[in-house]
């Protein structure tokens, strides 16, 4: 049986979900470098304010990478599963696109950062 209490504690909970995730997707701030590493070693670092195509050609795979009005997407990749691509653009600080079978790691840097460090 359902108790008056257990239906505030209900929305409650549901109320500071809420609150906590405007908190993670507001709080960040859009960063101003895009740092691109290929098989753990940096490819090149390239600013999110020139528009620009960026081709990585390593190892017989292939990745494009697109930086448009300050948002980075992987444009194409000959990769199996595509989720690099059906990630869509980041343009936010601490935000990624990794493409795991080609080994390529498109990373946002720069602004300020909401947190000290990040898992990988």
């Amino acid at each position: 049986m359902i108790k008056k209490a257990d239906i505030i504690l209900a929305c409650f909970l549901v109320i500071a979900g809420l609150a906590l995730s405007y908190f993670f997707s507001f709080g960040q701030s859009a960063g101003d470098r895009l740092d691109v590493t290929c098989d753990g070693e940096l490819f090149g670092s390239y600013p999110l304010s020139e528009d620009r195509e960026i081709t990585v050609d390593r190892d017989g795979h292939l990745n494009k990478i697109t930086i448009e009005d300050g948002h980075v997407s992987m444009s194409f990749s000959d990769c199996r599963g595509q989720d690099c691509i059906h990630q869509g653009s980041i343009s936010k600080t601490g935000e990624s696109i990794i493409c795991l079978p080609n080994k390529v790691i498109l990373e946002i840097s720069g602004g300020t950062r909401q947190y000290d460090t990040i898992a990988r």
